[in-house]
């Protein structure tokens, strides 16, 4: 029995929130060969589609592994602390970057960010419903730095780089680029320092008594890469970043084009 981790946007589905038919007849096919499928991704439990959530997986991490649910049982939570969340609230206060909090339950915003938040979104293209069906859980919060419940943070437009937001913060907290469709070097993605999709895949692989010689992760984008390596195998998106093909143990074909399908049939899983 293997393991297979799959991160959500740019690997299961496109960006307009579509999955191939072949790829819904993949992941059947591999479950009922005996195999688990789990999401990995870095969306919080309340931005995954419905649709996507009732197709039966056997687990998923969420948040960038923040959160870990397996058979429907939640296994692992972690929260950010007040002393985290009060370093990146006032350093991203400096460079005016607006920026939403996750929570499995909602996704909590000031409301000075709310409409930016959307319109940023809305600007990269992507259709009215699946810009509502991931922000609908809205709440609004003009004290979201002293909630208890926040698994991770998202930024855009920061007046400074990514990089550099990373180096302020690297007492507290990992920073990547943004994931979603294109990064770009001034949105990113925040969680506390070691919370990732690999460790997600961890605890897991633990919980189920899973070897990490059984577990092969697929992914496209800037939070992939910890996962591409923890698991015994790594496959990259045909249409995944650079950086991320060349750390990947294999490269498939992209994601609109039977790319998980043609990997599952490559390592004789279906």
């Amino acid at each position: 029995m293997k393991a297979l981790f799959f991160d959500i946007d740019g690997t299961l589905v496109n960006f307009q929130g579509e999955m191939q038919d072949s790829t819904r007849h993949a992941l059947d096919q591999v479950q009922k060969n005996g195999h688990k499928i789990i999401l990995c991704s870095g969306r919080s439990l309340c931005q995954i589609y419905e649709w996507l959530r009732s197709m039966g997986f056997d687990g998923i991490i969420g948040a960038s592994g923040a959160y870990v649910e397996c058979d429907g049982q939640v296994i692992y939570e972690h929260h950010m602390e007040k002393e985290t969340l009060m370093a990146v609230h006032a350093l991203l206060g400096r460079v005016d970057a607006y920026y939403a909090a996750q929570s499995k339950s909602g996704i909590i915003v000031k409301e000075s960010h709310r409409e930016r938040m959307l319109n940023g979104f809305q600007s990269m293209g992507l259709k009215e419903d699946v810009v509502n069906q991931i922000w609908k859980n809205i709440l609004i919060d003009e004290q979201l730095e002293h909630r208890s419940d926040i698994e991770k943070i998202v930024f855009f437009e920061a007046k400074i780089s990514v990089d550099k937001i990373k180096k302020q913060l690297s007492e507290y907290c990992d920073v990547t680029r943004m994931s979603f469709k294109r990064p770009d070097d001034n949105s990113g993605e925040i969680t506390r320092a070691g919370i990732n999709k690999a460790l997600g895949i961890q605890k897991y692989i633990e919980y189920m008594g899973i070897a990490r010689e059984d577990t092969i992760a697929f992914g496209d984008g800037p939070n992939d890469f910890d996962m591409l390596e923890y698991a015994q195998i790594g496959v990259a998106m045909g249409n995944a970043i650079d950086g991320l093909k060349k750390r990947a143990d294999f490269v498939t074909l992209g994601m609109d084009d039977s790319g998980i399908e043609y990997a599952l049939r490559n390592f004789g899983l279906l």
